[in-house]
């Protein structure tokens, strides 16, 4: 059984990365892949985000809980990564298309390191969907726009060649899982008046 759900991974693993490969698509999906590092980027959405903190008295607490609720998505994600559990793609499969740059042997294979060893889960399916489901919840009549862009990040991860669809999916799971009980703490935060 175990085998079969690995078979149909791979199948969609490559499909993802391979059959449905496209220029166009190269130069979006490996955007998702570096846009985190960007200032140009990061310090827009950081700057929206007080703003909107600082505007929506309403919701001021509850975008506040955004930063607690990624750090423990991330650090769940980075404890089960630690585990090693699965290589990346690119270190397990062959003609794997790889559009990010990682350490190359003197013969030109890729070198085992400590990140190529920890494919499982995506931690930028679980963040993404974290903060999707949170912004969600804070602003339920943008959900399709929240949806859409953690949707497709969580795709570019099989698509650059660093994750399995598996991979992917326990992150996004994760990240659902985590925004659900931020939801709740939020909830009770409101209900018992701590918030005003």
């Amino acid at each position: 059984m175990i085998q079969e759900f690995l078979k149909l991974d791979y199948f969609l693993f490559k499909l993802i990365n391979i059959h449905f490969s496209h220029k166009f698509l190269d130069i979006i999906f490996s955007f998702f892949h570096h846009a985190h590092k960007s200032i140009y980027i990061v310090i827009p959405i950081l700057f929206l985000l007080l703003l909107f903190i600082y505007k929506d008295k309403l919701n001021r607490f509850s975008l506040l809980l955004l930063l607690p609720g990624i750090i423990l998505t991330d650090q769940i994600g980075r404890g089960i990564k630690n585990l090693e559990l699965r290589e990346r793609p690119y270190i397990q499969m062959s003609n794997v298309r790889l559009l990010v740059d990682v350490n190359l042997n003197d013969d030109g294979s890729y070198k085992i390191t400590k990140s190529s060893k920890k494919s499982f889960p995506s931690n930028h399916a679980a963040n993404i969907f974290f903060i999707f489901s949170f912004l969600t919840f804070i602003f339920p009549r943008n959900k399709k726009y929240f949806f859409i862009i953690a949707l497709l990040i969580s795709i570019s991860r099989i698509y650059i060649g660093v994750h399995y669809p598996l991979d992917v999916l326990i992150g996004a799971t994760i990240g659902l899982i985590i925004s659900y009980l931020m939801q709740k703490v939020s909830k009770r935060l409101i209900r018992q008046s701590i918030i005003r």
